[in-house]
């Protein structure tokens, strides 16, 4: 695992920063790589969030997968970014538990083309950038996708590279760049990501 970690640190440049997605892993895996130096970790689940960042509070924990409203509480108050905003009324949720600091958010965008695929379309981000602008407890730090597995993945890369650019016009503080995982970060580095998300890669099959 350590290698594997140090394999992939490796290779990304120095702008580019690394999630390791802990979902699947065990608490030892993650202490092992907090050791090594390793503070990002990424969970799908809001409850697995809550529980690890109260027993790892000193690593930075990410919120990668998607969000009922009923859970939100949970991302308000433990993440310390949330990638998978797509929905104004979970984003609203979310916001009425976040403390001082308002919470840095990756607003989520369908580049896939698959329609059971969560994200906003690109034709209406800016909408829906218009209305997330109201909530003032979530910060836009930039937009995270997925490319369909099996598809033109460099594409997709370079949809979301374009829907990024086109929002810093009006967003200057929403530069990152969320996009790649175990089987394609390569690729999204090369089209210009500043944050991966990688799990298996690190941690080993489940």
């Amino acid at each position: 695992m350590i290698r594997r970690w140090q394999n992939i640190l490796n290779t990304l440049p120095q702008s580019t920063q690394l999630i390791a997605v802990s979902k699947y892993t065990t608490n030892t895996n993650i202490q092992v790589l907090a050791q090594m130096g390793q503070v990002d970790f990424g969970e799908s689940k809001p409850q697995n969030l809550r529980d690890r960042a109260q027993q790892f509070p000193n690593l930075h924990w990410h919120m990668i997968g998607p969000l009922q409203k009923n859970k939100a509480k949970y991302v308000g108050r433990f993440a310390y970014m949330w990638h998978s905003c797509c929905n104004i009324e979970a984003a609203e949720a979310v916001a009425k538990h976040v403390g001082t600091t308002p919470l840095p958010t990756l607003i989520q965008v369908n580049i896939s083309g698959e329609p059971q695929k969560q994200g906003v379309l690109p034709s209406d981000l800016p909408l829906f950038l218009e209305e997330f602008s109201t909530i003032h407890k979530l910060e836009l730090v930039g937009l995270m996708g997925m490319a369909a597995k099996g598809g033109d993945t460099r594409t997709s890369f370079k949809l979301l590279h374009q829907c990024r650019d086109d929002i810093l016009r009006s967003h200057s503080k929403a530069t990152a760049l969320c996009m790649g995982m175990s089987n394609d970060w390569r690729i999204a580095v090369e089209e210009g990501a500043t944050m991966i998300r990688v799990g298996s890669e690190i941690f080993g099959e489940t």
